[in-house]
Protein backbone atom coordinates (compact mmCIF):
# COMPACT_ATOMS: atom_id res chain seq x y z
CA UNK A 1 0.00 0.00 0.00
CA UNK A 2 0.95 3.47 -0.76
CA UNK A 3 1.22 6.91 0.53
CA UNK A 4 -1.74 8.47 -0.26
CA UNK A 5 -3.61 5.32 -0.56
CA UNK A 6 -2.50 4.86 3.29
CA UNK A 7 -3.40 8.54 3.73
CA UNK A 8 -7.12 7.78 2.73
CA UNK A 9 -7.55 4.45 5.13
CA UNK A 10 -6.05 6.36 8.46
CA UNK A 11 -8.67 9.64 7.41
CA UNK A 12 -11.91 6.59 7.15
CA UNK A 13 -10.42 4.99 10.36
CA UNK A 14 -10.82 8.59 11.91
CA UNK A 15 -13.75 9.30 10.45
CA UNK A 16 -15.48 5.84 11.37
CA UNK A 17 -14.07 6.73 15.40
CA UNK A 18 -15.34 10.35 14.86
CA UNK A 19 -18.91 8.89 13.98
CA UNK A 20 -19.17 5.90 16.81
CA UNK A 21 -18.26 8.11 19.69
CA UNK A 22 -20.72 11.27 19.02
CA UNK A 23 -23.49 8.37 18.38
CA UNK A 24 -22.69 6.72 21.30
CA UNK A 25 -21.56 8.64 23.64
CA UNK A 26 -23.81 10.21 26.69
CA UNK A 27 -23.91 13.65 25.18
CA UNK A 28 -25.71 14.67 22.44
CA UNK A 29 -25.51 18.21 20.06
CA UNK A 30 -27.76 20.42 21.39
CA UNK A 31 -31.39 20.64 19.85
CA UNK A 32 -32.68 24.53 18.20
CA UNK A 33 -36.31 24.79 19.43
CA UNK A 34 -36.14 28.54 17.54
CA UNK A 35 -34.40 29.93 15.70
CA UNK A 36 -35.62 33.40 13.22
CA UNK A 37 -35.45 33.30 9.39
CA UNK A 38 -36.40 36.76 8.52
CA UNK A 39 -39.08 38.27 10.35
CA UNK A 40 -40.54 35.30 10.84
CA UNK A 41 -39.63 32.95 13.47
CA UNK A 42 -39.84 29.04 13.36
CA UNK A 43 -40.75 27.12 16.76
CA UNK A 44 -40.19 23.48 17.22
CA UNK A 45 -43.67 21.52 18.01
CA UNK A 46 -42.75 20.37 21.37
CA UNK A 47 -42.39 24.02 22.14
CA UNK A 48 -45.69 25.03 21.10
CA UNK A 49 -47.36 22.27 22.70
CA UNK A 50 -46.05 23.10 25.79
CA UNK A 51 -46.94 26.60 25.60
CA UNK A 52 -50.34 26.10 24.02
CA UNK A 53 -51.27 22.51 25.45
CA UNK A 54 -52.51 22.06 21.72
CA UNK A 55 -51.29 19.69 19.36
CA UNK A 56 -49.11 21.33 16.83
CA UNK A 57 -47.93 20.69 13.46
CA UNK A 58 -43.88 19.92 13.44
CA UNK A 59 -43.02 23.18 12.30
CA UNK A 60 -45.04 26.08 12.66
CA UNK A 61 -43.76 29.54 11.53
CA UNK A 62 -45.16 32.67 13.57
CA UNK A 63 -44.02 36.34 12.75
CA UNK A 64 -42.76 37.99 15.38
CA UNK A 65 -45.27 40.02 16.46
CA UNK A 66 -48.08 37.23 16.60
CA UNK A 67 -48.05 35.48 20.02
CA UNK A 68 -46.39 31.71 20.13
CA UNK A 69 -49.08 29.21 19.02
CA UNK A 70 -50.55 31.08 16.04
CA UNK A 71 -49.71 29.85 12.62
CA UNK A 72 -49.04 31.60 9.37
CA UNK A 73 -49.69 29.94 6.17
CA UNK A 74 -47.19 30.07 3.76
CA UNK A 75 -48.07 32.08 0.29
CA UNK A 76 -48.17 29.86 -2.42
CA UNK A 77 -46.15 30.01 -5.44
CA UNK A 78 -47.66 30.51 -9.25
CA UNK A 79 -46.07 27.86 -11.27
CA UNK A 80 -45.06 28.60 -14.42
CA UNK A 81 -47.16 27.70 -17.64
CA UNK A 82 -46.20 24.35 -19.16
CA UNK A 83 -44.70 24.69 -22.69
CA UNK A 84 -44.59 21.57 -25.22
CA UNK A 85 -41.63 22.01 -27.41
CA UNK A 86 -41.41 22.35 -30.19
CA UNK A 87 -42.92 25.90 -29.72
CA UNK A 88 -44.66 27.82 -33.25
CA UNK A 89 -42.14 30.45 -33.23
CA UNK A 90 -44.30 32.44 -35.20
CA UNK A 91 -47.00 32.38 -32.79
CA UNK A 92 -45.74 32.14 -29.39
CA UNK A 93 -45.72 34.16 -26.14
CA UNK A 94 -42.96 35.76 -24.28
CA UNK A 95 -43.23 32.74 -22.04
CA UNK A 96 -43.51 30.35 -24.87
CA UNK A 97 -40.01 31.59 -26.41
CA UNK A 98 -38.30 31.46 -22.88
CA UNK A 99 -38.71 27.92 -22.57
CA UNK A 100 -36.28 27.44 -25.01
CA UNK A 101 -32.89 27.00 -24.49
CA UNK A 102 -30.29 29.77 -23.67
CA UNK A 103 -33.29 32.19 -24.38
CA UNK A 104 -34.43 34.75 -21.20
CA UNK A 105 -36.95 37.24 -21.51
CA UNK A 106 -34.93 39.95 -23.16
CA UNK A 107 -34.08 38.21 -26.00
CA UNK A 108 -37.91 36.71 -26.68
CA UNK A 109 -38.83 40.23 -26.48
CA UNK A 110 -36.15 41.00 -28.96
CA UNK A 111 -37.46 37.64 -30.96
CA UNK A 112 -41.27 39.27 -31.25
CA UNK A 113 -40.06 42.74 -32.15
CA UNK A 114 -38.45 41.22 -35.19
CA UNK A 115 -40.93 39.29 -35.85
CA UNK A 116 -43.72 41.92 -35.81
CA UNK A 117 -41.38 44.49 -37.64
CA UNK A 118 -40.16 41.50 -40.15
CA UNK A 119 -42.81 39.32 -40.41
CA UNK A 120 -43.02 35.67 -39.55
CA UNK A 121 -39.62 33.58 -39.71
CA UNK A 122 -39.16 30.81 -42.38
CA UNK A 123 -35.78 29.21 -41.37
CA UNK A 124 -33.47 29.64 -38.57
CA UNK A 125 -31.08 32.21 -41.04
CA UNK A 126 -34.14 34.33 -40.34
CA UNK A 127 -33.95 33.57 -36.94
CA UNK A 128 -30.18 34.86 -36.76
CA UNK A 129 -31.28 37.95 -38.01
CA UNK A 130 -32.35 38.49 -34.28
CA UNK A 131 -29.40 40.73 -32.40
CA UNK A 132 -28.39 38.26 -29.62
CA UNK A 133 -28.77 35.07 -31.79
CA UNK A 134 -25.57 33.93 -33.07
CA UNK A 135 -25.18 30.45 -34.70
CA UNK A 136 -24.07 28.34 -31.37
CA UNK A 137 -27.50 30.16 -29.70
CA UNK A 138 -28.95 28.74 -32.69
CA UNK A 139 -28.13 25.46 -32.84
CA UNK A 140 -29.50 25.45 -28.70
CA UNK A 141 -32.44 26.39 -29.58
CA UNK A 142 -33.32 25.52 -33.22
CA UNK A 143 -34.40 21.95 -32.01
CA UNK A 144 -37.45 23.40 -30.05
CA UNK A 145 -38.39 25.51 -32.84
CA UNK A 146 -41.34 25.28 -35.43
CA UNK A 147 -41.78 26.98 -38.84
CA UNK A 148 -45.01 27.65 -39.43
Amino acid sequence: MNGPERNVVRLALCLLVLGIVMRYLPWGLPSIETFEVGDALIVSADTLAQNSGVNASPKSIVSKNDSVGREKHPKTHKSAPKVTLPIHINTATVEEICALKGVGPKLAEKIIAVREAQGPFKSGADLQKVPGIGKKKLENMISGVNFD
